[in-house]
């Protein structure tokens, strides 16, 4: 999702130019109390905007000093997470700032509530976690060393030689390690996906298999599933842990589940 650049609503008044509302995502405006207590960007309050059936989570800004370090990231998160923990939210692209209350009210809740709505009722009962899976580069490239002839007589020819006078052989070298981490990564991300997709009610590829990565994938799964994913990934984890690290995050607010284009 994206906020509403400055020059889309130009500021109501001049004693009111120098603060802002960043906004961290949409609930439904009956889970107002849900944000009682919680504490947002630069340590500061988080209200709530109501506008018909929903309502927008908002901390007040300075201007001139827009939500830009790791400190700020981890706290919108924390606000959007702890919000997920109450009911369904959409998260609002990180650094959307409104100029104020009416102007999230009038550009952004009131004109899209159908959409947000929509968002809401897809994403309720339902949570989000990230997972990364990598090799243990040593083992699978010693795997690759026993399964390719010419990667294995390369690597040897190449052992003791110095740099200069071996460097098209290194280049072919590299060549093939690439192309065959690729492939055991695209093999292995296959294997790995077929085991957890049912258990998933959606996806979104956040980085391509690669030589370095297997899979990051982030995982929108119904609550009631979520512990039949975590045991389905332990023994993942275990069949694969010589050539395979595995990581899961969550479970989070759905921030890669709310649409790509505007504020949906």
């Amino acid at each position: 999702m994206t906020g509403l650049s400055p020059d889309a609503s130009m500021p109501p008044s001049e004693d009111s130019a120098d603060d802002g509302l960043f906004v961290y995502g949409v609930v439904r405006a009956e889970t107002d109390h849900h944000a009682d207590g919680l504490t947002g960007i630069h340590g500061s309050s988080v209200d709530l905007i109501v506008g018909g059936s929903i309502a927008a989570a908002v901390t007040t800004v300075a201007l001139g000093e827009p939500p830009r370090r790791r400190a700020d990231l981890l706290a919108y998160q924390s606000v959007l997470d702890a919000l997920h923990s109450a009911g369904p939210v959409a998260p609002v692209q990180f650094g959307s700032v409104l100029w104020d209350a009416s102007t999230v009210l009038e550009e952004m809740l009131l004109p899209h509530e159908d959409e947000f709505n929509a968002i809401l009722d897809r994403l309720d009962g339902k949570q989000q976690y990230n997972l990364r899976a990598s090799f243990v580069e040593e083992a699978v490239l010693a795997e690759l060393v026993a399964t390719d002839p010419e990667v294995a007589a390369l690597r040897e020819r190449t052992r003791n030689q110095p740099e200069m006078a071996s460097y098209p052989e290194r280049v072919r070298l590299g060549e093939l390690v690439a192309r065959g981490l690729e492939d055991r990564s695209a093999d292995e991300a296959e294997v790995l996906w077929a085991a957890i997709e049912p258990l998933t009610v959606e996806h979104r590829v956040r980085t391509p298999p690669s030589a370095q990565q297997v899979l990051d994938v982030a995982l929108l799964v119904e609550e009631g599933r979520s512990s039949d994913l975590l045991e389905r990934l332990e023994d993942l984890a275990e069949a694969v842990h010589e050539r395979v690290r595995m990581r899961l995050i969550g479970p989070i607010a759905p921030f890669d589940f709310v649409g790509e284009d505007g504020w949906v």
